[in-house]
């Protein structure tokens, strides 16, 4: 602070020991108070630093394409979620919203790059007079040009800090669009799901009412008790029941769709169950790079640049303000005398504050915090983003040896299924025991699925969190 004041005095004696001189001592002195308008508009420098665990104990390749590299239409090639992503980034009203704010960002930074053009008005006025039974009809028609010299670098920092806003809302819209196709691959795959589900159910509905109607038979001639007969009905009320929820569910998840669409609630297309497979191959790529692909990376850093010029603003409002105003015309103060009279006058001003309540120095202050909050908010970006990976890349890799599991039970319960029916017919086993055996199975028919829906939701959450889409 103290060094800074001195810098501020020594500034303003040079310009009133320069302001009369002979031209060449005024041409050093300009060079001089340039020299010190240019340490005070330094261009912004990022300092930001990748912590090497960032990402836990994930293993990261150098000599690999990050995950997040590759184009989404190459890594989701199901043509009808292509389409839904296509008519979501046209239609969706928060992408939208932010391609406005990106607009109107440009056209700031527009107005500030024209801070080094004059300024120019046109302000003609006339007036009547009438004095010892005399009149006059005095009237000026000049033409104003105002130029703010902004030696201390005021005109840069505005265009730096117009230019670095803008790209914060293009980041920003980056990211919407990022959680958008997000969603809607997830949503797509969240529907593919419950439609397998539901085809199971649905399978399983169809066998069972068929062996109710076994049994009631068998009831009626005397092999089986009621208990069995009404355990079989409650279990067969269940599955119908769950199908009735899922079709609830299958309608509220396409609404959920569609609203991310901007379309009213309608039927969505999909492909069947199966079709897509996680790669084999999980390549995460070197922290660096994938950090520096995430949009709210990205827009986090444009916040620490968009401080860092606040900050330069408030040092600056230390320092005065040269404006220069020149004004050429045509007027007459005495009347219709010589209407072609040409005014022409020039004027520079400076306008230095001295005491402004503590207000220059409060601000400042609380630029250079909002900075270090910036920085903060940076960091804590940087930990989530790491912390997205981990938890995303290990959901992958566990779903992924859960399936061969899921498939060897899977196998087990259907060949328990089948030798506990066989029992039955013989019969050694009742019939509450092949129950007990396709309720398993079924249980684990719907747990395979949803382990798979598991796994290919984390893959596209890991895929945005490397900076896909």
């Amino acid at each position: 602070m103290i060094k800074r004041l001195i810098h501020h005095k020594l500034c303003i004696l040079a310009l009133l020991r320069y302001a009369s001189v002979p031209l060449g001592r005024a041409m050093n002195f300009a060079l001089c108070i340039t020299l010190c308008g240019c340490s005070l508009s330094r261009p912004y420098v990022s300092t930001s630093d990748v912590p090497d665990n960032i990402m836990g104990d994930v293993t990261v390749a150098g000599d690999t394409v990050s995950l997040g590299a590759i184009g989404w239409r190459e890594m989701f090639t199901d043509t009808l979620l292509q389409h839904l992503i296509i008519r979501a980034l046209e239609n969706n009203t928060d992408l939208r919203s932010a391609q406005h704010t990106i607009e109107q960002a440009q056209n700031d930074l527009s107005v500030a790059q024209k801070g080094w053009y004059p300024t120019l008005s046109f302000e003609p006025t006339g007036a009547l007079r009438h004095f010892n039974h005399a009149t006059t009809y005095p009237y000026l028609i000049p033409l104003t040009a105002s130029w703010q010299v902004g030696i201390f670098g005021q005109v840069t920092t505005k265009k730096r800090l117009a230019k670095a806003q803008r790209e914060y809302y293009v980041d920003y819209k980056k990211a919407v669009q990022t959680d958008l196709s997000a969603q809607v691959a997830c949503t797509y795959y969240m529907l593919v799901m419950l439609d397998r589900k539901l085809q199971i159910l649905q399978e399983t509905q169809v066998v069972w009412e068929k062996s109710l109607e076994s049994m009631r038979t068998l009831y009626e001639a005397g092999l089986y008790q009621s208990p069995a007969v009404h355990q079989m009905e409650a279990s067969l009320e269940s599955v119908r029941i769950g199908i009735l929820e899922l079709q609830e569910d299958i309608l509220t998840t396409e609404s959920a769709l569609c609203l991310l669409l901007s379309e009213p609630p309608h039927h969505i297309k999909r492909s069947p169950y199966g079709t897509f497979h996680v790669p084999e191959q999980l390549h995460v790529g070197i922290p660096l790079r994938l950090l520096s692909a995430r949009p709210d990376v990205r827009q986090a850093e444009r916040a620490m640049e968009i401080a860092f010029y606040n900050t330069q603003q408030a040092r600056q409002n230390f320092y005065p303000d040269i404006t220069i105003t020149g004004t050429l015309g045509w007027g007459n103060d005495d009347g219709l005398v010589n209407p072609s009279k040409l005014l022409a006058g020039a004027v520079a001003s400076i306008v230095q504050p001295l005491f402004m309540q503590g207000k220059l120095r409060a601000q400042y202050k609380n630029r250079q915090i909002d900075q270090e909050k910036a920085s903060l908010q940076f960091t804590q970006t940087l930990l989530n983003a790491g912390n997205e990976i981990y938890t995303h890349l290990h959901t992958c890799i566990k779903s992924e040896e859960q399936i061969k599991h899921y498939a060897i039970m899977i196998n087990a319960l259907q060949q328990a299924y089948d030798a506990t029916l066989e029992l039955m017919n013989n019969g050694t086993n009742t019939y509450l025991e092949v129950l007990k055996a396709q309720e398993d199975l079924l249980s684990g028919q719907l747990s395979e699925v949803e382990n798979t829906n598991d796994e290919i939701q984390a893959f596209i959450n890991l895929y945005t969190a490397l900076g896909g889409f």
